[in-house]
């Protein structure tokens, strides 16, 4: 007992005066606008990149609700345009326009890293979309699954990249589930 009493008397961190750096994203009460390219992949014979803006409010610091807007430029990739070309037929896959979807996200942890003479202060995070695909032929449900990183930049600015899985039910020869791949790469302002 005396020699762990001791140790903890004579124990440097005893001494120590301990700094906790607040958390420099702070996301309760707050809304983050954001605006950035993005891309849907959906091995479809449409090459779709885009532009897609986000407005997020975060009731608490862990979750917040997301409203999310992506337009696209869809064009044939090559080898349909050859087809067109050769035999005048056309993909039964529909041409996307607008992405349209409304969801939760939810932050799953908060990290600081170390660079150069600064710090990076992230989170990793999670969401959930529903809404709808406009495509040259119709407005078709869609559903979003998606996981990114929201990092600060500043003490306002953030950074934020995601990567969503989006399903949307189409009528093509048949009725199908469309899948895709969006990555996101957008910028903005926390007010």
């Amino acid at each position: 007992m005396k020699l762990a009493l001791l140790i903890l008397i004579a124990s440097p961190a005893v001494f120590a005066q301990v700094r906790v750096e607040p958390r420099s994203l702070v996301k309760e009460r707050r809304l983050f606008l954001s605006g950035g390219l993005t891309f849907l992949d959906r091995n479809d014979y449409y090459v779709s990149p885009g532009g897609a803006v986000s407005a997020t409010y975060y009731f608490r610091e862990s979750d917040g609700v997301e409203l999310r807007a992506a337009f696209f430029w869809s064009h044939l990739d090559g080898s349909a345009q050859e087809v067109v070309s050769q035999a005048g037929l056309y993909p039964d896959a529909q041409k996307p326009q607008v992405l349209l979807l409304a969801g939760w996200r939810h932050s799953l942890t908060y990290g600081k890293v170390a660079l150069f003479s600064g710090v990076i202060h992230f989170d990793v995070q999670c969401g959930v979309h529903a809404g709808t695909l406009m495509t040259d032929r119709a407005a078709t449900p869609a559903v979003a699954g998606s996981f990114g990183v929201v990092a600060g930049l500043g003490t306002r600015g953030f950074a934020q990249f995601d990567l969503a899985l989006v399903g949307s039910l189409e009528n093509r020869s048949e009725r199908v589930l469309a899948l895709g791949a969006l990555p996101l790469l957008s910028f903005g302002w926390s007010l």
